[in-house]
């Protein structure tokens, strides 16, 4: 098997992530006519506990979920190796007009029990010459993929050397490491460019096919035309192949990027830095009309022009090369704080005095936080470093772990260092914190 290059983890490190100042707006990306669902006014309906196949209760269970979101047999392959392996052409845009075409895009869980049959079901019935696969290296390594003749593999870790879950998969899974880690910005940006190149079938996994693979298949649907509830429902059917996910994962993840970015057009071009030209030549590639006629979508004469920020963004910290990677030309860069950055007076600075602390106190306490909205957060107690503010509305817990008394520019004020559920820390004025319950 041809094997593309392995794309390492470039960095351990969370995106800062710049939050402010983009407004709303009520469409996400989709074909012109795509209109933006209902807005997210909630987390998400109530989590319903899964019973385990097998059990008396699983029937009525399976039964409910094809009720709410659709039967996973009008999309699901049937291997004898994989339970989650579909292909989602067919799924029609919001106006109805166009749909994903056959055997060009199967999502999947890990192909380390394929069959020979089944590989060459893939290869000869379903045209796959490019496997895309989501997972850490180590679970590469623990659970290898087998091969699909004639097709080449390329390794984007989305989660980068570590997969953290919590153990649970939740919604702050979905909002800080697939929605706005650094591994996960990078590696959709090259997910997306490879599926430009590909004319063939491009089937994408990670190990259940649920949460990597699903926020995968999310970004696509939405930049193809596909309305939200059809986006949700193919999310959701994952529970009815054993697979576990919640309506509440995929809600707060739309809900905290429309909290930050208004439309997911915007997450979409401004973060993931897949362009609009871009998004154009996609839907060219892989949609087709609804009228029996197969008419592929019409290229763009005129595409859409990449939007240009209006200062330049900010040089990433060089990190050592592993490979030459050809397949990411457009390489998204991460919104690291300016050096140049002008002062809150406006005026330039060479560089800004770090503040003195005055005292130090960690803690392990069991009290919950929430951080008010569109307030400064900072790397460190020292606050020359800005990390990014708070999104405009927020529900995210934290933990308290310092607390520092700050002496800067004459004057002391007291800082918390806070920690959320997927280990990422911030530092924040101590009034921007509100205790919440234990």
């Amino acid at each position: 098997m041809q094997r593309a290059t392995i794309v390492k983890s470039l960095s351990l490190a969370w995106v800062a992530l710049s939050l402010g100042g983009l407004g709303t707006s009520s469409a996400l990306a989709a074909t012109t006519a795509t209109p933006e669902a209902a807005p997210i006014t909630q987390t998400a309906a109530a989590t319903t506990t899964q019973p385990k196949p097998g059990s008396p209760e699983y029937p009525a269970y399976l039964a409910d979920q094809v009720a709410q979101y659709g039967d996973v047999n009008d999309t699901l392959i049937p291997l004898e190796g994989t339970k989650n392996t579909r292909d989602i052409g067919g799924y029609k845009t919001a106006d109805g007009k166009w749909q994903i075409r056959q055997n060009r895009l199967l999502r999947s869980d890990n192909l380390n029990k394929l069959t020979p049959a089944d590989a060459t079901k893939l290869s000869k019935d379903h045209h796959v010459t490019s496997i895309v696969d989501l997972r850490t290296p180590g679970q590469q390594g623990k659970q290898p993929d087998k091969d699909i003749p004639g097709a080449s593999l390329t390794s984007i870790s989305i989660l980068g050397n570590l997969a953290d879950t919590n153990g649970k998969g939740d919604g702050e899974f979905y909002n800080w490491q697939l929605e706005f880690g650094y591994h996960a910005v990078t590696g959709y940006h090259q997910f997306l460019n490879m599926l430009l190149a590909n004319p063939n079938a491009t089937l994408y996994h990670c190990s259940s096919g649920k949460d990597r693979t699903g926020i995968g298949t999310v970004l696509i649907m939405t930049i193809l035309g596909m309305d939200r509830k059809t986006i949700i429902n193919d999310f959701m059917q994952s529970n009815q192949t054993g697979r576990r996910v919640e309506r509440a994962w995929i809600m707060e993840y739309y809900r905290e990027i429309l909290a930050r970015y208004g439309t997911m057009d915007k997450y979409i071009n401004d973060l993931l830095k897949f362009t609009p030209a871009q998004q154009d030549q996609l839907r060219a590639k892989y949609l087709v009309s609804t009228d029996g006629k197969n008419t592929a979508y019409p290229a763009a004469t005129n595409p859409s022009a990449p939007q240009v920020p209006s200062t330049p963004a900010p040089t990433p910290e060089p990190s050592k090369p592993t490979q030459p990677n050809t397949q990411t030309p457009n390489k998204p860069t991460p919104n690291k704080p300016s050096q140049n950055k002008p002062t809150q007076s406006g005026k330039p600075h060479q560089k800004q005095p770090k503040a003195k602390i005055v005292s130090m106190k960690k803690f392990n306490t069991t009290f919950n936080y929430r951080l008010k909205a569109n307030k400064k957060t900072f790397k460190d107690a020292y606050l020359h470093k800005l990390k990014g503010h708070t999104p405009k509305k927020s529900v995210k817990k934290w933990k308290l772990v310092k607390v520092a008394k700050v002496k800067f520019k004459g004057k002391i004020t007291t800082h918390y260092q806070v920690k959320d559920r997927a280990g990422h820390q911030v530092w924040i004025l101590k009034g921007h914190v509100v205790k919440i319950h234990k």
